[in-house]
């Protein structure tokens, strides 16, 4: 099992920030999360070079409690360039994850500011302990 918060990912387009995170109530030690905001940061994204060596990479999905009233945002996964999960989600909300990767060379989070409401302060996209397993 390897924690993705202990991999440097290849790419980020506003940077990774990572340690623990509490998602519907619920304390992750091992996250990674991504600051979102609907004008200045509407999305952001980190790949990882998984070298064909996992499984499957499980995690718990979900806004930061901290995030603003109010905040949603859509979740996706991407291996080797094709989606192979998305959903949308608001605070308050989790989903747990367990994503085939098997034989996969690259991994790709994104996430993307899906809320109509324009909140001055930036939402937290939390992957919750994401970890792969071989």
């Amino acid at each position: 099992m390897q924690y993705l918060q202990d991999l440097e990912p290849l790419s980020s387009s506003n940077g990774v920030n990572t340690g623990s995170a509490q998602v519907n109530g619920k304390n992750y030690d091992r996250s990674i999360f991504l600051a979102i905001d609907k004008s200045s940061i509407p999305e952001d994204d980190a790949e990882y070079n998984l070298g064909r060596h996992w499984r499957t990479m499980q995690a718990s999905i979900g806004l930061r409690d901290d995030s603003p009233t109010g905040s949603r945002a859509s979740f996706e996964v991407f291996a080797d360039g094709k989606s192979i999960n998305k959903m949308t989600l608001g605070l308050g909300e989790s989903k747990n994850l367990s994503l085939d990767i098997t034989n996969v060379l690259r991994m790709k989070i994104e996430v993307t500011y899906s809320s109509t409401t324009d909140i001055s302060s930036d939402c937290y996209a939390v992957w919750g302990d994401a970890r792969l397993n071989a």
